[in-house]
């Protein structure tokens, strides 16, 4: 949500935080962002939680997704208005699988474009990538979702024809280093690099590179066009520490491109 906004979309968030003292710290650092939190609710539960390790550039994560366990089914129902609002819908499995299945069938019945971040990953009702117009895991995750072994450019062929047998409409895989590999509705296939850049804290790389892709296919870019923005955008974070606060703003991806030029 955070790199979404920062490139000047106007943002939403449906989820839930705590009443303790974590929940109001982010909830304000969400709307010091421009972000809307109208739909994200207070629960007893405490506030999920991330503990993040960097080494080398490098992140590891433990995840407690503590309040967004509340977030059920019925929850996300109770938001319909929400998806009549949105172009596009960003899910993730911090929340409960039934709850993004059903997020996922709103967003569909609303005419929204629906992008499925799937992380972590674990095992879902098939029936979820019916309505995923775009899929977009890492090599590890598209790995564990196949079954087949990603690892470059030439073993992410055949795991992004297997994302769309499973009902994808189009899948992108990052590689990391390699850059990315992707499959579009027309089941062509497609490649783009990174840029080179020092590397600082990998922390924000999977979030920056989506939201930077989400604003602009919502800006009706191509696909090339939308991996060559989001590309600038992750490149520019992990060149910073941090997470929200590394991710760049419009104006600095844009000034970036400017120098840099293609892929």
């Amino acid at each position: 949500a955070v790199a979404v906004a920062k490139q000047g979309c106007r943002t939403k968030m449906l989820g839930a935080v705590g009443t303790d003292l974590a929940g109001g710290l982010a909830r304000k650092n969400l709307e010091d962002y421009g972000i809307d939190c109208g739909a994200v609710a207070a629960v007893s539960a405490p506030t999920g939680a991330a503990v993040i390790t960097v080494c080398g550039g490098d992140n590891h994560i433990i995840l407690d997704i503590g309040a967004n366990g509340c977030v059920t089914p019925d929850v996300i129902e109770g938001q319909a208005t929400l998806f009549d609002w949105a172009d596009a819908v960003v899910l993730q499995y911090e929340i409960p699988v039934e709850s993004v299945l059903a997020a996922a069938k709103l967003a569909k019945a609303h005419g929204c474009r629906v992008i499925l971040n799937p992380a972590p990953v674990k095992t879902v009702d098939p029936a979820l990538y019916g309505y995923v117009d775009l899929v977009v895991p890492n090599e590890f995750e598209a790995s564990l979702l196949t079954g087949m072994e990603v690892k470059d450019r030439e073993s992410a062929v055949p795991a992004l024809r297997k994302l769309q047998e499973m009902g994808c409409r189009s899948a992108l895989i990052t590689l990391g280093k390699q850059g990315c590999a992707y499959i579009n509705e027309d089941n062509d296939i497609a490649y783009a690099g990174i840029f080179d850049i020092k590397v600082v804290d990998t922390t924000a790389a999977g979030d920056s590179f989506i939201g930077g892709l989400c604003s602009m296919l919502c800006e009706g870019k191509t696909m090339r066009e939308a991996v060559r923005y989001a590309t600038a955008v992750s490149t520019l974070a992990v060149s910073r520490a941090g997470a929200g606060v590394s991710i760049p703003t419009a104006d600095e991806v844009e000034a970036f491109l400017a120098e840099r030029g293609d892929l």
